[in-house]
């Protein structure tokens, strides 16, 4: 069944159903996720069911390795699946919600990319497919990274890295902030939405929009600025800025209603414009407005709990950070108490060999 390398490592040759379910069976038990909650073991094995299943249903055989590793710095749960069969055909909608090449839900990697921290998908040159999926332990600002092969370039990748953090005013525990990241065919979507007023109730909206978004595939962001406004005529009412990042075509796109605001840094400094209005209440036609990006660049979409200002003057954000270390920045150095305050980060990458 499962080799242990060392103390810290679980491999898992898989050939059969049954493989499988052994493995998932002793991912519970592993002596080094003996220190993480039953919910985050369960987690685990989960991911490895997923990640097995799609091994035995397309590539027949493969393995599944799971490792305590340290990365950046900070310790993180490793799990490679590894294969030798035909490689996925469109790496890029095997990765979305409810797509499936053989008919059934298709709810293993989008599913695995909701509950890990990054998700890397690559094709080796040799042939068969190799999918990373690492979870960070302990605490940390919400980040997330997905890294695929790009389109039409062969086996070489472009990677997105983007991250949020989220502070309510005090003396509230919850925020009526909402920042919802999600990877979809046409790119990144980044939404940010204030919903007016502070505390639970305004929580209370926020993880209503946050449903509304997990339910669409929508990514335009006028449209979605419109399915929101829909959402939120009858309540307290939300400002709300929507992105849309596509390494592809080398763009972002943007729609704000509200006192949310976006800027991006790198070759040239571009500042987005969110037309004035309120969702639910007064609604006016979007401006979208899209931006070229390259590699470097670094786009940053807060609420008006953050500086106007943000500290954009030299030296005082550490550009060049991770996105959740900026993101925390942002936060600590330009949120104001007295507000909820929330930024997304979000890193164009290099692809490899770019």
């Amino acid at each position: 069944m499962a080799g242990e390398r060392d103390a810290r490592e679980a491999r898992y040759p898989l050939r059969h159903d049954v493989d499988l379910h052994l493995a998932v069976m002793s991912v519970r038990r592993l002596p080094f996720l003996a220190g993480l909650s039953e919910v985050d073991r369960a987690m685990l094995s989960t991911v490895v069911s997923e990640l097995g299943s799609n091994i035995l249903k397309y590539a027949v055989k493969g393995e599944v390795t799971l490792a305590l590793n340290q990365a950046e710095g900070r310790p993180c749960i490793d799990i490679v699946a590894r294969d030798q069969g035909p490689g996925i055909e469109d790496v890029h909608k095997a990765v979305q919600d409810h797509y499936s090449t053989s008919g059934t839900l298709g709810l293993g990697l989008p599913g695995v990319r909701r509950m890990m921290s990054e998700l890397s998908i690559t094709l080796p040159p040799e042939g068969g497919t190799q999918v990373l999926a690492r979870k960070w332990l302990g605490p940390a600002p919400n980040t997330a990274r997905l890294s695929l092969p790009k389109p039409g370039a062969g086996r070489a990748g472009l990677q997105l890295e983007w991250a949020s953090e989220n502070r309510p005013c005090h003396p509230e525990r919850v925020s009526g902030d909402l920042a919802f990241m999600r990877a979809g065919p046409d790119g990144v979507s980044l939404v940010l939405i204030d919903v007016s007023g502070h505390g639970a109730s305004a929580h209370q909206l926020a993880h209503a929009l946050e449903a509304v978004l997990q339910q669409t595939p929508e990514q335009e962001p006028t449209r979605l600025l419109q399915l929101l406004h829909q959402h939120c005529i009858g309540t307290r009412g939300a400002a709300a800025g929507v992105a849309l990042v596509n390494g592809e075509r080398g763009e972002l796109s943007y729609a704000g209603i509200g006192n949310t605001r976006i800027c991006l840094r790198g070759r040239e400094a571009w500042r987005g414009v969110s037309r004035d209005g309120v969702l639910g209440e007064r609604y006016p036609t979007p401006l979208l407005q899209r931006q070229p990006i390259d590699s470097g660049d670094v786009v940053m979409l807060y609420s008006d709990g953050v500086s106007e200002t943000l500290n954009l003057r030299d030296g005082l954000l550490d550009l060049g950070a991770d996105p959740a270390s900026l993101a925390h920045q942002v936060i600590t150095h330009s949120g104001r108490s007295t507000d909820d305050a929330s930024c997304i980060v979000l890193r164009v990458l290099a692809g490899e060999g770019g």
